[in-house]
């Protein structure tokens, strides 16, 4: 005689664990990433504030679109896909169709579980008041505990909403009933991060546009994907001119934003001579270059990798040359 544990699971409870639960914990380990992200960012030598946050947003963006778009898109039967769209690259806009197709009821689950237990998340912060807590009790004990307020994490909150202009703009045309949700999903996100803004972040320093660019790249990449898409869907429907008619858009699509870079993202790096005169005019009621030693200015933005430096502002009274004749 052999007996078999058997676990009978009621049917509304099997419903929420295979449809609610892995949204929650997927939702619960994509909350550590971007702090995790913008340590390497940090580690790999960025040393100013904006840029780890800069540098971070865009990593997290594309870790996101991998593993939350793509991996859920192609679960299942993941490498066999990988294997078959590396052998057929014609065959990588039907099988995106149909898996995109197949997957519009999780990416609903997905939206109302970010927008119901990410804003609550993101209104209670959990993870900050856990870290003071352990910092409070362990090497902190004992401390003066600082006043310090965290500034908006733009690395943190860019990439979910480009995340989602993603999947609303791929599945417009597929499912339309998921928009209804993106609707609800962003208005909340407005009441709760003006609440954010005005009462719990505070402005650290000027982003003076940067964000902009990546932004327009989003949703760009978030565009090109949708028409990928539409090619394999028009083929999967029997309409093959109607999917050579969209080849054009795509194309269009590229050109149009290579023209952009071209075009526009300068004015994000460079700056005018307008400006520079006017920074210059700034810099005349400036600190002082006593007042910079004081503050320690030199060493301020001093890379991580090199040693520390004895710099002083006085010139140098040494006439010793730097290397010796030796006999």
């Amino acid at each position: 005689m052999t007996s078999k544990n058997v676990l009978i699971i009621r049917p509304g409870l099997s419903s929420v664990i295979t449809g609610y639960l892995p949204s929650v914990i997927l939702s619960g380990f994509l909350y550590v990433v971007p702090f995790v992200i913008k340590g390497m960012a940090g580690v790999a030598g960025y040393v100013s504030r904006s840029e780890q946050e800069q540098k971070a947003t865009n990593m997290v963006y594309y870790f996101l679109m991998a593993n939350v778009f793509f991996m859920s898109v192609l679960s299942g039967s993941l490498l066999d896909q990988i294997g078959k769209s590396f052998f057929n690259p014609r065959d990588v806009p039907s099988h995106l169709a149909r898996a995109v197709s197949a997957r519009a009821d999780f990416f609903m689950t997905y939206i109302l579980t970010s927008g119901l237990a990410g804003f609550s998340i993101e209104m209670l912060q959990p993870g900050l008041l856990t870290w003071d807590t352990l910092k409070l009790h362990t090497w902190g004990r004992g401390k003066k505990k600082s006043n310090y307020l965290f500034s908006f994490p733009y690395y943190r909150v860019i990439p979910f909403v480009s995340l989602f202009v993603l999947i609303g703009i791929v599945y417009a045309v597929i499912a339309p009933l998921l928009l209804p949700f993106l609707i609800f999903y962003f208005l909340l996100g407005y009441v709760v991060y003006v609440n954010q803004f005005h009462d719990v972040y505070v402005t650290t320093y000027e982003t003076c546009g940067q964000y902009w660019p990546q932004i327009h790249h989003h949703v760009v990449v978030a565009i090109i994907v949708m028409q990928i898409t539409m090619i394999g869907l028009f083929g999967l429907k029997s309409k093959p001119s109607t999917s050579i008619a969209t080849v054009p858009l795509l194309i269009v699509t590229i050109a149009y934003n290579e023209y952009c870079k071209f075009r526009f993202l300068p004015t994000f790096y460079n700056c005018s001579v307008q400006d520079a005169k006017d920074s210059d005019e700034l810099d005349k009621y400036g600190p002082s270059d006593a007042d910079a030693a004081c503050l320690k200015a030199v060493e301020a933005y001093r890379p991580p990798s090199l040693p520390q430096a004895c710099v002083t502002m006085e010139e140098s009274t040494s006439k010793q040359p730097l290397l010796l004749a030796t006999p």
